[in-house]
């Protein structure tokens, strides 16, 4: 079974660790056999599975969030558990690598006017360094998923519901 929502709260790798738990709605209602169990905008909550922001070279950042918990049309909180759902930034520009060649070069130039052909040796090290240092050390974008963002989780394991007695 689908569930489709809508996120209360947005995400991002940014700032949500594994664990955090968010709010959304439903999509549409859900039902069952002519029953409805659960209306269009119902509470569901999940959590955060995975959040890796990415970085060293060409790590892409990815965000993996699945849904624990549905309240269904009677009132009652049902815990849930569905297939997780993951969003992997796009990885690091083709470029990157020209970033070390680059800093190599302009580090070579720099030495060269400085010391001779050791003073260049010297300076492509440096420079060669320091463009990966740029391509390593930094993050590519982070996964972000805004408020409003509509996901279709995948209903992992049956759930068995019982009717509330008022």
């Amino acid at each position: 079974m689908l569930i489709p929502v809508r996120l209360v709260d947005g995400l991002s790798t940014e700032r949500n660790r594994p664990g955090d738990i968010f709010t959304a709605t439903l999509d549409k209602e859900l039902g069952a056999d002519d029953f409805v169990i659960a209306e269009r905008g119902a509470r569901v909550e999940g959590r955060v599975v995975a959040s890796d922001p990415g970085g060293k070279a060409k790590r892409a950042a990815a965000l993996a969030v699945e849904l624990t918990r549905l309240h269904t049309s009677d009132g009652q909180m049902v815990a849930i558990r569905t297939e997780s759902f993951t969003r992997r930034a796009a990885p690091s520009p083709p470029g990157d690598g020209g970033k070390v060649v680059a800093g190599a070069a302009t580090g070579a130039v720099v030495g060269a006017i400085a010391g001779g052909g050791k003073g260049a040796a010297i300076g492509a090290g440096v420079g060669a360094g320091a463009g990966a240092a740029d391509v390593f050390l930094t993050r590519g974008s982070p996964v972000t998923l805004p408020s409003e963002t509509g996901i279709r989780f995948r209903l992992a394991e049956s759930v068995t519901l019982t009717e509330r007695i008022p």
